[in-house]
């Protein structure tokens, strides 16, 4: 996992898929909202949550991602890794049948889960710290056709191998255009339940500092980040995202702008997910987008002053 500024719901992610998984591996990109603070007192708790300090400005997720998953299967043994975001929630009714249906994967393969686009009943101006009532309701049918990878062990043996931006799949740096082999996971044994959308201020600090830190890592591609681009202009032209709105993206996330529908002809259905912990952190101050705007400008500058251009 790796993570930025996420205060609002990294404990309730974190908590929630070690109910699942072995060990939790979290890249701390540099986050100044309180994220690190809440991150150090649930390793504190325990030895399953490892921290992964990067204080760079860059957004490269692809390369942290690619390291992280082959140090853990070096170090940890792992059979599989799950590269998920912190918005992201596992969903497995039963470990043992996921483990069996994992284990007899052919050979080479890696896995695919589903990815369910979750979308808040009320969205909030500002919300502190995610709440279990805003992952109740689902996209009835996915029309982004993403999914999230699982990589398999056989991974560690291949060094031109790497975890796309935006772990959906793994790719051979040496033939790009032909995708190694993934197996997709039905719904019924597992999935990945994305809540992307929680609050105004939530989405408005995503967009803004996350579009900016992909400018600095790829100042000549900024097309690849199409769906936090658009976002991010509606927000430099002054627009502010209503509750309408907010449901809007959310009913759309992951989908270029040609393709989206009005909120009210996208069909949702109940599919709660189940939380078995209780939260007991947050962040001391629930900064505003000016505020963290600010703090990545400073960041930023001190990278160029110590002779890294950020641009």
């Amino acid at each position: 996992m790796m993570v930025r500024n996420e205060a609002d719901i990294i404990e309730a992610s974190v908590r929630h898929n070690l109910c699942c998984l072995d060990r939790l591996a979290v890249i701390d990109h540099g986050s100044f909202d309180g994220t690190s603070e809440i991150l150090r007192q649930l390793a504190a708790e325990s030895d399953a949550v490892r921290i992964i300090a990067d204080p760079s400005v860059a957004y490269e997720q692809s390369t942290r991602i690619t390291q992280a998953v082959r140090e853990v299967i070096a170090g940890d043994g792992a059979d599989f890794v799950f590269a998920i975001d912190a918005d992201e929630f596992l969903k497995v009714p039963s470990r043992e049948m996921l483990e069996k249906v994992l284990q007899n994967l052919p050979a080479e393969m890696h896995a695919m889960l589903h990815w369910q686009t979750y979308v808040a009943d009320n969205f909030a101006v500002n919300a502190a710290v995610f709440s279990p009532a805003q992952a109740t309701l689902r996209l009835k049918t996915e029309r982004h056709g993403l999914n999230k990878v699982v990589v398999a062990r056989h991974f560690g043996a291949r060094p031109r191998h790497v975890v796309a931006v935006g772990n959906h799949v793994v790719l051979n740096l040496d033939q790009p255009e032909i995708t190694p082999r993934h197996a997709r996971i039905t719904p019924q044994i597992a999935a990945i339940a994305h809540v992307p959308v929680r609050s105004r201020r939530q989405l408005e600090k995503r967009i803004v500092i996350g579009y900016l830190a992909h400018l600095i890592a790829h100042p000549n591609h900024p097309h690849l980040a199409y769906h936090w681009r658009e976002l991010y202009e509606e927000i430099r032209a002054g627009k502010a995202f209503d509750a309408d709105r907010l449901r809007q993206i959310a009913c759309n996330y992951g989908l270029a702008r040609a393709d989206w529908q009005p909120a009210d002809a996208i069909p949702l259905v109940s599919d709660p997910i189940v939380f078995a912990s209780e939260l007991r952190y947050r962040a001391d101050a629930d900064l505003d987008t000016l505020q963290l705007l600010m703090r990545f400008c400073e960041l930023v500058i001190g990278n160029g002053s110590r002779g890294v251009s950020p641009l």
